[in-house]
């Protein structure tokens, strides 16, 4: 069949129309393709970048447990366990000495254990008694669970037989405060009574303090 040269022009114009076509799609279809792939990439990186963060997050954790481990340690030993009123007993009156102090009577309150137990010390001998139970002596303290408070009356030696090296006089008194209060059994100081002793010099004190037992 011959073909004139009007329909040889129109078969050429159909072709380029149709290759226009093609070539279009396949550009769109091509830049979808990129586009979709593109976001795979970003979220990748984005999951990429979270799991370094939280890998960093990690090791950072575990050095800080590592680096404040002893903390456990330490917040066992703040609250003694024990419930041995003798323990008590032997770190006042090793206070008192330290400060140049004598003990004359350390007073535990009243058992609910019943007649015939003896709630109350006098001097450093009494370091080598213990209670049946210190609980029966104890108050929960409010608002902590398991931890319980036990109240001890100290009053130290004072008066004319005492050595003048064992008298009370104020800067001992107020270092003998400190060593109670910085001391994890008795930490907590709820009354003082100060009196002039009777030689004028010296004085005499009543100090009532908490200890913290958590059994």
């Amino acid at each position: 069949m011959k073909l004139d040269s009007k329909q040889a022009r129109l078969i050429l114009i159909g072709g380029l129309g149709f290759s226009a076509v093609v070539f279009f799609a396949i550009t769109f279809l091509g830049l979808s393709v990129l586009s979709s792939k593109s976001r795979s990439l970003v979220d990748l990186k984005a999951q990429s970048q979270t799991a370094s963060d939280q890998l960093v997050n990690l090791v950072q954790s575990k050095k800080d447990v590592e680096k404040y481990s002893y903390f456990k340690t330490i917040a066992k030993t703040v609250i003694p366990n024990d419930k041995n009123q003798a323990a008590a007993v032997v770190e006042i009156n090793q206070m008192a000495n330290a400060s140049g102090i004598s003990i004359q009577s350390i007073t535990f309150p009243a058992s609910t254990l019943g007649p015939g137990l003896s709630t109350s010390t006098t001097g450093p001998s009494a370091a080598a008694s213990s209670t049946p139970s210190v609980l029966t002596q104890a108050k929960p303290v409010a608002g902590i669970p398991g931890l319980y408070s036990l109240e001890l009356t100290i009053t130290p030696d004072s008066g004319k037989d005492v050595a003048s090296s064992q008298q009370v006089t104020y800067p001992k008194m107020l270092d003998f405060l400190k060593r109670i209060e910085s001391n994890r059994h008795t930490a907590q100081i709820s009354q003082v009574s100060i009196q002039p002793a009777g030689d004028g010099q010296s004085l005499s004190f009543t100090l009532v303090i908490n200890i913290f037992i958590k059994p």
